[in-house]
């Protein structure tokens, strides 16, 4: 015999429920518990999530691990009817770190779709636990992992699969007021990166998830498996604590890491300052991209990742006693993002069946590198080194505009194969000596080596290679204090102009034409 009884539960406060709230309909002998809303039986229970004489939630019927209700069970019952796989975890992640932020309880609860036969006018859960085993199963697995301030360690599992969603809160130690509120801020951002991750083709939206309120939390570890076809899947690695923040990720696109270190607040600029050096640091990507012909859901893939882990750094700590801080010149002589190593790598590629070991690949890293020494700020020195590396192998058509059909017959094999290997760097370093200014230099260097291979029905024809290079060092005292050389001394209006001409002037250049002096 069944017993189908409507469950409706829109909040995590609503953890009980009395029986006047729990409409009851059965066949045979029941008796409802007022505290919980649970109705026993001899034989299985069959709960609708819909509420009281509204219309079903879903037309499926579904097995679940228990009767725990909530805002989070709701959703996954919307979704197995509603959403693709790559959509089942919708909403699930924020509103799961809502109900844990809210009540700090732990929660588990899992939905199946229903054995054949299961009869039901509403959208159905049959409560049977020793049937239901779906956490870690599903194609698709998140996972968030937070240490509050106090020790307490809050851990979040999703899981989706063909035909099931399975959903897991623990929470290990007590959550004081302020850190429940400091996990409420974060579920959007959680929701996001989920979101993202589960699009086709993937994005990474970290941004939120870096914003976390460090006085309340200590770290934020995001983990997460896609399926995006049958044969490929997403993964991706994610942690911010107060000293670094580090992605990992990898697909079919390819794989990259970032690193960020923030232990040395000291070398930020503004938030001004900040997005004009992100803005040069990612089109410095897209002038790669270009140049190595490399793929655009990688390349898009990472300036996200890159923009995320850079875009804030929230609030400096307090600086120590006696530190050296950065004043208005040396901070024009630096970048005012902290330092990073940055990495990406698409998959590669054998495009040429009649030649497989020449493969397209495309390998891009960049990085930065701030150094702040001295004894006391009268006696200090602050240099800088940011550093580029592409690599990328690739083929094209003999003649522009010409489409590439390459297979194992000669008179396919009409193509280029070309070679990219450029480096660049751009260093700047400022020192002083009893507060007076001594040293300011700025150096430059771009290298590029473009090899061209050149074959006519699978015959090479010509293999040229053509480097360009160029160097440029500047001596900058006298540019910073003119008085030096007989010049008039800069007052504050002509000073901030100066010094924002030289900041526009320190960044990262690949192509050697267009260092100038």
């Amino acid at each position: 015999m069944t017993t189908i009884s409507s469950l409706n539960r829109t909040t995590p406060a609503a953890a009980t429920t009395n029986s006047a709230a729990v409409g009851v309909n059965t066949s045979a002998s029941t008796s409802t518990s007022s505290a919980t809303g649970r109705t026993d039986t001899g034989s299985s229970t069959v709960v609708s999530l819909g509420a009281n004489g509204a219309a079903p939630v879903s037309t499926r019927a579904l097995v679940w691990e228990n009767r725990t209700r909530s805002t989070s069970a709701t959703l996954m019952a919307q979704n197995m009817d509603n959403e693709s796989l790559a959509g089942r975890l919708k909403g699930l992640g924020g509103e799961l770190l809502k109900q844990v932020a809210y009540d700090g309880a732990n929660f588990s609860q899992t939905a199946q779709v229903a054995p054949g036969g299961t009869q039901a006018d509403t959208y159905d859960m049959l409560v049977s636990p020793s049937q239901v085993s779906q956490h870690g199963m599903g194609d698709n697995q998140i996972s968030l992992s937070i240490t509050t301030r106090s020790g307490a360690k809050v851990e979040l599992k999703l899981d989706a699969g063909d035909g099931s969603i399975a959903v897991e809160a623990t929470v290990d130690g007590d959550l004081t007021e302020t850190e429940r509120k400091a996990l409420g801020k974060l579920s959007d951002a959680f929701q996001k990166s989920i979101d993202g991750l589960t699009e086709d083709p993937p994005r990474i939206d970290l941004a939120g998830l870096t914003q976390f309120d460090s006085s309340a939390l200590a770290s934020v570890d995001l983990k997460g498996q896609v399926k995006i076809n049958a044969k490929d899947t997403q993964t991706l690695a994610f942690h911010a604590d107060s000293k670094q923040r580090t992605v990992n990720f990898n697909g079919p696109a390819g794989s990259a890491k970032i690193g960020v270190d923030l232990s040395q607040s000291a070398s930020w600029g503004s938030k001004e300052q900040q997005a004009i050096a992100l803005k040069n640091y990612l089109g410095q990507v897209d002038e790669a991209g270009s140049r190595g012909r490399g793929d655009s859901t990688m390349i898009a893939m990472f300036k996200d990742a890159f923009t995320g882990m850079n875009s804030d750094y929230g609030t400096p700590p307090a600086a120590a006693p006696q530190s050296i801080a950065l004043e208005d010149q040396d901070r024009a002589m630096t970048t005012g993002l902290a330092d990073f190593t940055a990495s990406f790598a698409q998959t590669e590629v054998s495009s040429n069946p009649a030649r497989p070991s020449e493969k397209d690949t495309f390998s891009y890293e960049l990085s930065q590198t701030t150094s702040i020494t001295g004894t006391s700020q009268m006696n200090r020195g602050i240099s800088q080194q940011q550093q580029s590396h592409l690599n990328a192998h690739y083929h094209a058509p003999v003649k522009a505009g010409a489409v590439l059909a390459l297979t194992l017959s000669p008179q396919s094999q009409n193509y280029k194969y070309i070679t990219i290997d450029d480096t660049a760097s751009s260093s700047t370093s400022i020192g002083y000596d009893q507060g007076v200014l001594t040293t300011a230099t700025l150096e430059k260097h771009a290298h590029q080596l473009m090899g061209v291979k050149q074959f006519s029905l699978g015959k090479m024809q010509s293999n040229q290679s053509t480097p360009s290079d160029k160097s440029l060092t500047r001596d900058l005292v006298n540019m910073l204090e003119p008085e030096r050389v007989g010049e008039p001394t800069l007052n504050s209006a002509q000073r901030a102009q100066m010094l924002e001409k030289l900041n526009n002037q320190i960044f990262l250049q690949s192509n050697p034409n267009l260092i100038t002096a």
